[in-house]
């Protein structure tokens, strides 16, 4: 009988979650498909935030605690992010404005998933049990990424037997899922199904796996990190502010470093990673954090010493600031002594919170990082800080909410500026555009055209662009061309040439193929062709990995001495007229 009774148990629990799953699903086919653009969209991002974080948290707490208390707390859990996204979104004209900007759905994710774990302990005893933390979050992660593969297979399924049954004609599957509140339901459900049957197998689903393999990657960090800092004094520090995000990489490194630390120290003594190189390890990375956090808040000082703030750059600072606080308690820990690992899982305890606060203040007007930019960028323009060029006009317009249009209104009333012509030509170019991805090619400060062209070598020598070759050109583009010019050989070339010829006899004028380095000291190659005829132009770029039977080097000396044949490719086709079959080799 008690088989029977656990299985009639697990069915039923199986059932109401699955139905408490479509339930969400249904909410949220009626907030973002029906009500999302209604006359009142503030309440409905209210309501799709609540409804949201209420769902996801009460799905998690289900199984371990009665199901009306599950509900009060996972409400407890929901209310505050929507309240806070909600206000937030005030500093913005419209919703998908404020939702655009991206930063906020971080803070509202870090405001409503660090507190479950908390309140699920507390419910348990103690909420400042670091054990039960531990587990209780590392078995959200888990089950969580286990459900969706599972809802993902479900979707798989469904099409599957949608395309068999339409063999035979039948077309049920696809009419249903065509209807957005049934692939609403269904989604929801699989979801809630998903999650009642990974915790029936609680003590199969389990992290252990997944911590002692992440445990693995612990040395492998540690040597990347140590070479890095031991490469420092012999490059300098003029590579870290080159084509990619310096500090960005700096604090993605330093927080997969916390997590890794985190595994390394488990649960409690008895479970952390044993052995002596281990913990050696795990004590090394902890004392290199600092260092990294410090390097990262060098190169925002940086960026914010030659640009002056931006949204982004604010959310770089705070990550700095997220980042030296793990590391110097982490580093603090492990000179305290023998209690150092205790002493870290009572840091995580402390900078989870500090992250509970972080996300909430940047939610409100403590920390408008559109309104600071704004008004910085402002000051260092009518200051005489900054260029037209370098002022980020676009960003004011469509990233920076209402902050972004008063300074905009308050440039379009400057007068007799040394750049006037030039300030009102880029302002009526933000004015005139429609839409978010209607951007001039380039904005960023350095990243222009004639900044490329004078790194640019042409051949063969004497050889011109064709007219329009760099036409459009997208600002990510001319970046990483500007980035490849700059990575110089030994005899100080610019690592980019560009062969002007006529690479395709059959259409009329010459075309273009440039050859830029790229960070790997690879070479990436982008094909140019302008049709004098018709004027339909493409750009095709091709990220090898490298040159065949040349390395960078010699391809590039090759390029520069001008040892090279332009002729027919050694291929044959097969061909029907215009047509042709190639086998490329």
């Amino acid at each position: 009988m008690g088989g029977n009774d656990t299985t009639r148990r697990q069915e039923i629990d199986r059932l109401r979650l699955a139905a408490f799953g479509a339930l969400g699903g249904l909410c949220g086919w009626l907030l973002l498909d029906v009500y999302w653009d209604s006359g009142a969209p503030r309440l409905v991002l209210f309501l799709t935030v609540l409804a949201g974080g209420f769902f996801a948290a009460a799905l998690a707490m289900a199984m371990h605690m009665r199901a009306a208390r599950a509900a009060i707390l996972s409400l407890a859990a929901a209310l505050p992010p929507a309240v806070l996204m909600t206000w937030s979104s005030l500093r913005f004209p419209s919703v998908s404005d404020f939702l655009g900007s991206g930063h906020p759905l971080l803070a509202g994710f870090v405001l409503l998933a660090l507190p479950v774990p908390f309140l699920m302990a507390r419910e348990e005893g103690n909420w400042r049990d670091y054990a039960r933390l531990f587990i209780i979050t590392w078995n959200l992660v888990v089950r969580y990424a286990a459900v969706w593969i599972f809802t993902a297979v479900v979707w798989a399924v469904i099409y599957l037997s949608d395309t068999l049954l339409s063999l035979v004609g039948l077309d049920i599957i696809e009419r249903l899922i065509e209807i957005p509140a049934v692939a609403w339901a269904v989604s929801g459900a699989a979801v809630g199904l998903g999650m009642a049957v990974v915790d029936e197998l609680e003590d199969y689903v389990s992290p252990y796996l997944v911590l002692r393999l992440l445990r693995l990657l612990l040395p492998a960090v540690l040597i990347v990190v140590l070479v890095f800092l031991v490469s420092i004094p012999f490059r300098g520090l003029s590579d870290l502010f080159g084509n990619y995000s310096a500090a960005g990489t700096l604090m993605a490194i330093a927080l997969a470093a916390v997590g890794l630390i985190s595994i390394g120290v488990d649960a409690s003594d008895d479970e952390m990673a044993g052995g002596a190189f281990m913990r050696t390890v795990v004590r090394a990375l902890a004392l290199t954090l600092p260092v990294l956090a410090a390097l990262a808040a060098y190169a925002v000082w940086v960026r914010v010493a030659d640009y002056g703030w931006t949204p982004s750059r604010i959310g770089a600072a705070a990550g700095v600031v997220v980042s030296a606080g793990y590391g110097l308690l982490y580093a603090g820990a492990v000179l305290s002594g023998a209690e150092w690992a205790g002493r870290i899982r009572g840091a995580n305890v402390l900078m989870a919170g500090a992250l509970v606060v972080l996300a909430a203040l940047w939610l409100t007007p403590a920390v408008d990082a559109e309104g600071i930019s704004a008004r910085t960028q402002l000051a260092r323009f009518e200051a005489g800080e900054s260029t037209v060029e370098e002022l980020p006009a676009w960003e004011m317009r469509w990233d920076w909410g209402s902050a972004g249009a008063a300074a905009l209104q308050r440039l379009g009333e400057v007068q007799d500026h040394p750049e006037q012509a030039a300030l009102e030509a880029k302002l009526a170019a933000v004015a005139g555009s429609t839409g978010r991805w209607d951007k001039p090619a380039v904005t960023e400060p350095g990243i222009t055209l004639e900044v490329f062209q004078s790194l640019l070598t042409v051949r063969p020598e004497g050889a011109q662009p064709p007219e329009g070759t760099f036409d459009g050109i997208q600002p990510y583009q001319l970046r990483e061309w500007i980035a490849g010019c700059q990575r110089t050989d030994a005899q100080g070339r610019a690592g980019c040439v560009l062969v002007v010829a006529d690479f395709l006899p059959g259409q009329p004028g010459e075309e273009a193929m440039l050859f830029f380095r790229t960070a790997g000291r690879s070479v990436g190659t982008a094909e140019m062709a302008v049709r004098q005829a018709n004027a339909v132009r493409f750009v095709r770029e091709n990220r090898a990995n490298g040159v065949p039977a040349l390395g960078a080097e010699e391809f590039f000396d090759r390029l520069y001495s001008g040892d090279f044949v332009i002729g027919p490719a050694q291929v044959n086709a097969l061909s029907f007229g215009s047509t042709e079959y190639l086998m490329l080799p």
